[in-house]
């Protein structure tokens, strides 16, 4: 027999192959998830199908359908990519679980700290506080790592709110008021606009294609956005004074 008759017989051997007992065990548990599963696999990933099901347990049949549908559409919770041997199917089946960039109360308030970026230290001391009310000298005192005080103290006392840093849009400074934009959730872009603190309170999308290519534009979108912010973070800690009095310059000229 031949080397390559050899190989077609063992794929199709494969493809046919019994599964383990954990994933038959599965299947009979949650009969209705795993063919909603199946259904998932053969509208999004057709060409897939034969390597997310023959992976021999559940866990590992969900990791592989997380991996190939990021290349393909957006990632997923990053749980999914683990085979961690908790997950069962309906975990993925009930909705899209989409990953969320938003900034929420308790990251916001985990920005002075180290090792945060400088850079989104910096930014997000120019941007008024979201939570009015509420002070801001732990983040000042974050600022004065890398900056002098002189030019802190030339931010007005609340910060600028975001519809004052639009002057900056269509500029080499537009990173900042995109990062305004998240942390005050008003990109106008759901997936940067809501934070995983509020993942219980949120309805997630559903698994259809409608659906799933509405949010894959979300993605990309949220992706330049964020990108476009942190390339502005990656400039200010080249130089953090020369950079910070710069755009501070510049706003104040436009304002």
């Amino acid at each position: 027999m031949s080397e390559e008759l050899l190989q077609v017989l063992a794929r199709r051997l494969n493809r046919h192959r019994v599964p383990s007992l954990s994933s038959l065990l599965a299947r009979l548990a949650e009969g209705e998830e795993f063919r909603e599963f199946v259904r998932l696999v053969r509208e999004f990933l057709p060409e897939r199908e034969a390597d997310i099901l023959n992976q021999p347990a559940p866990a590992g049949q969900i990791a592989a359908f997380a991996s190939y549908f990021e290349d393909r559409y957006f990632p997923l919770w990053d749980m999914f990519k683990w085979e961690e041997d908790y997950l069962e199917y309906s975990d993925l089946t009930r909705w899209v679980p989409v990953i969320l960039m938003g900034i929420g109360y308790e990251e916001y308030h985990e920005i002075p700290d180290d090792p945060y970026r400088p850079g989104l230290q910096l930014m997000t001391f120019l941007v008024a506080n979201p939570y009015e009310g509420e002070g801001r000298s732990a983040l000042a005192e974050a600022c004065l790592k890398h900056v002098p005080r002189e030019f802190l103290e030339r931010v007005p006392e609340e910060g600028f709110r975001p519809e004052e840093l639009r002057i900056l849009q269509d500029t080499k400074y537009e990173g900042l008021s995109l990062w305004a934009d998240v942390l005050w959730g008003c990109t106008e872009n759901p997936i940067l606009d809501t934070s995983p603190e509020e993942e219980g309170y949120i309805q997630y999308p559903g698994w259809t294609k409608e659906e799933i290519e509405d949010v894959t534009k979300l993605w990309q979108e949220a992706q330049a956005k964020w990108e476009e912010a942190m390339n502005l973070a990656n400039w200010l800690e080249g130089d953090p004074p020369a950079r910070f009095e710069e755009l501070l310059n510049f706003i104040e000229g436009r304002g």
